[in-house]
């Protein structure tokens, strides 16, 4: 293939472009499958796509598209390949009409247009060296885009359209999906699909669904979430003549997967970290104290805090606040006074006090092993208090466990279990997903494929795992291994999201290299 490299990108912008604009955040809350109607405008997108390439397209009851190419050369008589995308984005992502473009970067400054406080350069964020010199792709600046995954939709789709038009590539029949309701762990999605795969004789397959250029994953986190409720019990002790002060807190907004190199902060910490300020001047709760707090589910970093405060407790809660959020503004922190009224009941309720009473003991605590998000990298798990909402009764405080290994997902369930039962807390813990590396260790030939196209195209090919999860235990159930493989990005589901016109080029680059090497070398 010898596609000019500026022309590979321009055609992957514009399919990229093509799946932004349609909005396809799924929707925990919904009972159907896809979750939201924007997922079946992208499915049928998709489908009528791959039927004007020549493909076989097949929709399930699920709007999996399903589409068909016959192999060809070295291929022609090999076991098909899947290649899988997710047709969703996570909550709080917007559609947006396209991407500006930022020309050969030079670590300064990205200019998002509508958040001029947003600081994205190389010294805030050594991790995007790699962009140096590159042209960027970038959203507004005020919410992800969904580059998750419709990034990996967009390699996939020019993948597509390069085969169609140069018959000379070897290929192996390669069957190209899109599926919904990934970001919220909707399985019965897949079921059907896995089994459907299996019977169809895939031998193996890949997502596109990683973060940085050119990685392969083979081993992602074990994972459960842990919710405690805290009663809302009414505080003995509060400020006789407080108002209440209702303060919007904006988090430092990232996955947990790369919140150690984006700075992660959620307001539940940052408010922890205000109230220790507070106690420090022994103002809580005569003078102030915490009485509601509600996250913000669109943007999970953010929250609604309720105070009621005194004058002198009002005047040391403003001088918190900034000094606790305003050191992570150039990341994108905020906070903002939003309402100040009186307060008319006999006495307000402890809830929000004892669920920030609990996190600042969970972040104080040694439990052997590093708990944060944001102190987490390469193999270390995670423990993180993310997401504050009411409930009938109280406050549920809901935090997320990630970790490795089996043991290791244990050990953190024990860690919050014990201190929630010392707060008083009810703790209900649901595992979500396992690792898939134990069962994808027999399968190593899948990286090393990834590792041969990378070397045919000069590029490197960097082994990593997911520090997240991507939904293929139904296929490693039906005896399919599915590795995943990088889309070439940063800031994954967060304001700061970009990537580059050479990214574009670079990976569809790799995934034509990526089908002549199965075609050519595959067990």
């Amino acid at each position: 293939m010898h596609e000019n490299p500026a022309d590979l990108a321009a055609l992957s912008r514009r399919h990229l472009e093509s799946a932004l604009r349609v909005d396809t955040q799924s929707d925990e809350n919904s009972t159907t499958i896809p979750s939201t109607e924007g997922q079946k405008r992208l499915a049928e997108q998709l489908a009528d796509f791959f039927g004007s390439l020549g493909a076989t397209v097949e929709r399930d009851e699920h709007a999996n598209v399903i589409a068909t190419f016959a192999g060809r050369g070295a291929g022609v008589d090999r076991r098909p390949v899947a290649l899988m995308v997710h047709l969703d984005t996570s909550k709080g992502t917007r559609a947006v009409e396209q991407l500006n473009l930022l020309e050969r970067w030079d670590g300064t400054r990205v200019p998002y247009p509508e958040n001029p406080a947003l600081h994205v350069d190389v010294e805030t964020y050594p991790a995007t060296r790699e962009y140096l010199g590159q042209d960027l792709l970038y959203g507004p600046g005020t919410a992800p885009v969904g580059l998750d995954d419709k990034l990996g939709l967009a390699h996939m789709m020019t993948l597509a359209k390069i085969l169609a038009e140069h018959r000379e590539i070897d290929c192996p029949p390669l069957v190209m999906i899109g599926r919904p309701d990934e970001e919220i762990g909707r399985m019965a999605a897949v079921e059907g699909l896995a089994k459907l795969l299996a019977e169809r004789g895939v031998a193996f397959g890949y997502t596109i669904d990683g973060i940085l250029p050119y990685e392969v994953n083979v081993e992602n986190f074990n994972a459960a979430q842990a919710s405690l409720t805290f009663p809302d019990r009414p505080l003995e002790e509060h400020p006789a003549d407080g108002r209440l002060l209702a303060v919007r807190i904006g988090g430092v907004n990232t996955h947990g997967c790369t919140a150690r190199e984006e700075g992660y902060r959620g307001a539940p910490r940052l408010t922890t970290e205000v109230l220790s300020r507070l106690d420090s001047e022994q103002l809580v709760p005569r003078h102030v104290v915490p009485v509601g707090f509600v996250s913000d589910e669109g943007r999970e970093a953010d929250a609604d805090v309720t105070f009621l405060a005194d004058e002198a407790g009002r005047r040391a809660l403003e001088h918190a606040i900034g000094a606790v959020v305003e050191p992570h503004t150039r990341r994108g922190a905020s906070w903002r006074i939003v309402g100040d009224g009186p307060f008319d009941r006999p006495a307000p309720g402890g809830a929000a006090l004892a669920m920030l009473r609990f996190v600042q003991r969970f972040i104080a605590s040694r439990p052997g092993f590093v708990l944060l998000a944001e102190d987490s990298d390469g193999y270390d798990g995670y423990s993180n208090p993310y997401r504050a909402l009411p409930t009938a009764d109280g406050l549920r405080l809901d935090v997320r466990l990630r970790d490795f290994t089996d043991d290791g997902l244990t050990a953190r369930k024990r860690h919050v279990g014990e201190l929630a039962q010392r707060a008083g807390a009810e703790c209900v813990i649901v595992d979500q997903y396992v690792n898939m590396g134990p069962r994808m260790a027999e399968h190593g030939y899948l990286v090393e494929l990834a590792r041969v196209a990378g070397d045919s195209v000069g590029v490197t090919v960097r082994r990593r795992p997911i520090r997240g999860g991507t939904g293929v235990d139904p296929f490693l159930d039906r005896g399919v291994p599915i590795a995943n493989l990088g889309t070439g990005y940063f800031a994954l589901e967060s304001e700061k999201e970009f990537t580059s016109m050479q990214n574009l080029a670079g990976h569809a680059r790799w995934l034509t290299a990526l089908a002549e090497a199965i075609a050519r070398h595959s067990p």
